[in-house]
């Protein structure tokens, strides 16, 4: 009899204990049941016409930082700048290929006018050379027939003198020298004029022709020359405009291929949380394709009565508790009162409402939050729209010592009840036993 009241005593107190210690933790800290884990969407629309790739990843498939994936690609890829660029190429190499036969034709033209006018130079030199030696002979011929002239002349003089001959006689010979001093000067004339045609040869230049100060070849190679220049100018110009046209035809491919295609490189590792688009769908500009989230980017949205506003601050320590056992310890990032906006940015889960409950805050959870919730191979996507139970502790002075001391032994009474309860109940296979 003694045992049972002793043992109804210890019951008693092990309820109490155990009531103490479910309502001590509600003593030092603000707990709410309305939490759940959250984070931020990508949204990833599509910017050009054309149809869903085939490949498009399906949800809970992780995108790895920097890799490139195909989402949508257009139906009629537009070319006419890309045909347009290829033509004017291809007309430009042409016009080179023209213009370097050009020159080589004009070079072979202006090799030949070099050799007709060097031949020509030579033998006008040659002939000069042999018209002087011939004025130089006639020269020496005049210069002879001017001392046979003088002697002839004398040797009449003579003959005049001795009353042998007539005075006309002497004055014939007389008009004989003069004619050969004439001649002779006027071959010395010739000579000159012939030096000079040379020294004017040997530079270059003709003479003898009133209009023309060179030969026809020397114009031609002029003319050739002048043709040339304007063709080399064409050539310049047309290998620039070559390798302009070069890189703006590689542009235009590549932006072509941009155009007739979107594909999307997840700048940090992504996980498909929805996908809105089927595979080989058609969409047009502005038309959702994937929502995207960041695991390494967690937070716990929590509900809690607009009382609490005042005991809470950013950058307080709050505790979250999942189930499984799983509790981490996040930071108070945003507090948002009850006449606050909404919140317009896309999220991935939506908060439990709770009676009551106007205040909305924000937990930050540390970076490896979403490895602890929910391991890699269960492909949980990390966790988000998980049910969350977060406490805030709450700073109550000696009442909080008090309570948390009371919460103390509350937790000591209920493990020694639970210990004098096991040791006087019986086991269930002595009750089994027992008549």
């Amino acid at each position: 009899m003694l045992a049972r009241r002793f043992g109804r005593i210890l019951l008693g107190a092990g309820l109490l204990g155990a009531a103490a210690y479910a309502f001590a933790p509600h003593l030092t800290n603000r707990i709410s049941t309305a939490a759940v884990v959250n984070s931020e969407l990508i949204r990833i629309v599509a910017p050009i016409d054309g149809l869903a790739d085939e490949g498009l990843p399906a949800p809970g498939t992780v995108l790895a930082a920097g890799q490139l994936r195909p989402l949508v690609r257009r139906l009629v890829a537009e070319e006419r700048e890309l045909h347009r660029l290829a033509h004017d190429l291809a007309l430009v190499r042409a016009q080179i290929v023209e213009a370097r036969r050009g020159l080589d034709l004009l070079d072979g033209h202006d090799a030949a006018l070099a050799a007709r006018a060097a031949a020509h130079a030579r033998s006008v030199r040659d002939r000069l050379a042999a018209e002087l030696a011939e004025a130089r002979a006639e020269h020496a011929g005049a210069e002879a027939a001017i001392q046979q002239a003088r002697a002839d002349l004398a040797h009449l003089r003579i003959l005049l003198a001795a009353r042998h001959v007539a005075p006309v006689r002497v004055e014939a010979a007389e008009a004989a020298l003069r004619r050969a001093e004439a001649a002779a000067e006027a071959l010395a004339a010739r000579i000159a004029r012939l030096e000079i045609e040379r020294q004017a040869a040997e530079a270059g230049l003709q003479l003898r022709d009133g209009q023309n100060d060179v030969p026809y070849t020397v114009q031609q190679r002029d003319r050739v020359m002048l043709e040339r220049r304007q063709l080399a100018d064409r050539l310049a110009e047309a290998e620039a405009r070559e390798g302009a046209l070069a890189a703006a035809l590689a542009a235009e491919q590549a932006a072509l291929e941009a155009r007739s295609r979107y594909a999307y490189a997840a700048p940090d590792d992504l996980v498909v949380w929805e996908r809105h688009a089927t595979p080989g769908a058609p969409v047009k500009p502005g038309d959702p394709l994937l929502d995207l989230v960041r695991c390494d980017r967690l937070f716990v949205e929590v509900a809690l009565p607009d009382t609490a506003y005042s005991a809470l601050a950013t950058g307080q320590t709050a505790h979250v508790k999942l189930r499984g056992d799983v509790a981490l310890d996040g930071t108070i990032r945003s507090i948002r009162g009850a006449g606050a906006r909404s919140r317009k940015t896309l999220l991935a889960a939506e908060r439990p409402g709770e009676h009551g409950a106007r205040l909305t805050v924000e937990v930050a959870l540390p970076q490896d939050a979403a490895a602890r919730i929910t391991p890699e191979a269960e492909g949980g996507f990390c966790g988000i729209g998980r049910i969350a139970e977060v406490s805030f502790p709450v700073n109550l002075g000696v009442a909080g010592g008090l309570a948390e001391r009371l919460a103390d032994i509350a937790r000591r009474l209920g493990a020694a009840a639970g210990w004098v309860i096991g040791l006087v109940s019986p086991s269930p296979a002595a009750r089994a036993a027992a008549p």
